[in-house]
């Protein structure tokens, strides 16, 4: 099994999703014997965001691009070709200001690609080309999403979910960290997701 974990936090050592998505991947290895992952650390490594040039080479046809759109668009090339790759997807990442950091919305925007991992039939109706894949998130926040009075405020994984379907990913587990700055879940939110990601398995 080919396992893409892609990390976002900056906390390289304490992040309570890293610590988690780590147990995750210990599980998952556990059962497949054969597990190969490859990291993406966005958080080390950084996505450009997409320019105007970019974006102008994606809605150019492969034929008639040339050298310099060619050079534009090979990191969207090669994280394309890597989601693809792998069988199994686990994104780690904190929740900031209710959304998504802004180096994992700079992956979406380089992976969703009209061409290469969307298309439209003849009806006009889209279609997700990313197929039989299997997501894992990883999802830290301060304060507590999952229920009670700020869960109209999660922004994350509304979105996180309809951009993985507008793909062709519908196969999508999220293991919340919830709370790890409310005075009342603190010291409980990490070890409750740690035993969530034992439940699982």
């Amino acid at each position: 099994m080919k396992l893409l974990h892609i990390k976002v936090s900056p906390d390289l050592a304490g992040s309570a999703s890293r610590i988690a998505s780590a147990r995750l991947v210990e599980k998952l290895r556990a059962q497949q014997a054969d597990l190969i992952e490859t990291e993406l650390d966005l958080a080390q490594h950084p996505l450009p965001h997409l320019d105007a040039f970019t974006i102008g080479a994606f809605f150019t046809k492969p034929e008639q691009r040339d050298d310099a759109q060619r050079a534009a668009i090979q990191t969207s090339e090669d994280l394309v070709d890597q989601l693809f790759a792998c069988d199994t997807l686990v994104i780690s990442s904190p929740m900031w200001n209710l959304g998504l950091p802004s180096v994992l919305k700079a992956w979406f925007d380089h992976i969703t690609r009209a061409g290469r991992t969307f298309a439209f039939s003849a009806d006009g109706c889209k279609v997700g080309l990313v197929q039989g894949k299997k997501v894992y998130c990883v999802v830290a926040s301060g304060s507590v999403f999952a229920h009670g009075p700020f869960v109209a405020d999660d922004q994350f994984t509304p979105y996180i979910r309809v951009a993985l379907e507008y793909i062709g990913i519908t196969d999508v587990e999220f293991i919340r960290v919830d709370g790890t700055h409310d005075p009342v879940t603190r010291t409980t939110a990490l070890p409750h997701a740690l035993q969530c990601i034992e439940n699982l398995f």
